[in-house]
């Protein structure tokens, strides 16, 4: 009997942990890492991984820019490299042995991750771009490109004669980027802690799943609405719980949002600050109101039944919001 009751404790203290352990992982996300933001799914992977953290505040930072010392701190320990380096100084006319970056420089630098700048510098805080960031994290998981072929230029603002087009079209052929609209990729982009973390992941992903490519883009269908005879693209965000269950979400312009009252309280859709952007009117149980964002912008709204109840939209152009 004892040992019964000893496995039944055992098995609640264990349940009770996973418990404690999802509520942990819940309460752990960045407090300007919304679940609707376009990366979230790649930053709270490599924060389970410990590639990635925030700030002491909570934040992440996202939209912040970040320079190469840091770009190499986040690559190589996303590909699990040990810093433990035969250098003691990679010799820089502008680093010294003192900066927290210097093992994760040297190992960078023994494994020819990185070289310097013709002048002899390394340029540590200045921001790392788009190809300089493909090229490192290529290379320091180990991928050989110098024998891929280029058949024709990348992308449309990319040439095959650039020193990056391999690296670019490793890319593009493992889905690790996105090219927008133009089929333009902008390669001397500074790269942001979210894009960073969105193409390392995807990278990542590659090598633990051992597939050639990354899932491409998923399509988002026109959902046909009987209040959007334009047929644009219909996001819906439902009323429920006395809330808006998506309180920050970003769409690409010309986005159609649909609200939809699932409460049996009465609400409504009302612009802040006594915008006319938005306006539906009250909305009893089941009824919705769709509106289509023209005009790129962040539009905060409430309800106009119950003040507390806030949502914001953040409308960019459609090749700034990508699909995955």
């Amino acid at each position: 009997m004892n040992k019964i009751i000893g496995s039944f404790l055992a098995l609640a203290l264990g349940f009770s942990s996973l418990i404690s352990a999802a509520v942990a992982a819940d309460t752990a996300a960045f407090s300007d890492v919304p679940v609707t933001h376009v990366n979230y799914k790649a930053i709270m992977d490599l924060k389970s991984k410990g590639v990635i953290g925030g700030y002491p505040d909570g934040t992440f930072r996202p939209d912040q820019l970040v320079n190469r010392v840091e770009a190499l701190k986040i690559i190589l320990g996303g590909a699990k490299i040990s810093t433990v380096s035969s250098l003691k100084k990679a010799f820089f006319n502008d680093t010294d042995g003192t900066q927290w970056y210097v093992p994760y420089l040297n190992k960078a630098v023994e494994l020819n991750v990185v070289a310097g700048y013709p002048d002899g510098s390394f340029k540590p805080t200045q921001t790392v771009n788009l190809v300089e960031n493909l090229k490192m994290l290529i290379l320091a998981l180990g991928e050989d490109v110098s024998k891929l072929d280029v058949p024709a230029n990348p992308y449309g603002d990319a040439s095959k004669s650039e020193w990056y087009a391999r690296y670019l079209q490793y890319a593009k052929n493992s889905h690790l980027i996105d090219a927008d609209a133009s089929g333009n990729i902008q390669p001397a982009q500074g790269m942001t802690r979210a894009k960073l973390a969105e193409i390392a992941y995807r990278m990542l992903y590659l090598k633990d799943s051992q597939i050639e490519t990354f899932p491409p883009k998923v399509v988002v269908p026109v959902v046909p609405d009987n209040n959007n005879p334009n047929g644009a693209y219909v996001l819906t965000v439902n009323i429920k719980d006395m809330a808006f269950n998506k309180a920050v979400m970003t769409v690409g312009l010309g986005t159609a949002v649909k609200w939809l009252n699932a409460d049996s309280a009465q609400h409504s859709v009302v612009s802040d600050g006594g915008g006319s952007e938005l306006g539906s009117g009250l909305l009893a149980n089941g009824d919705s109101y769709v509106h289509t964002f023209n005009q790129v912008g962040t539009f905060a709204y409430h309800c106009g039944v119950h003040g507390a109840m806030k949502g914001t939209i953040i409308v960019k152009p459609v090749n700034q919001v990508p699909t995955i």
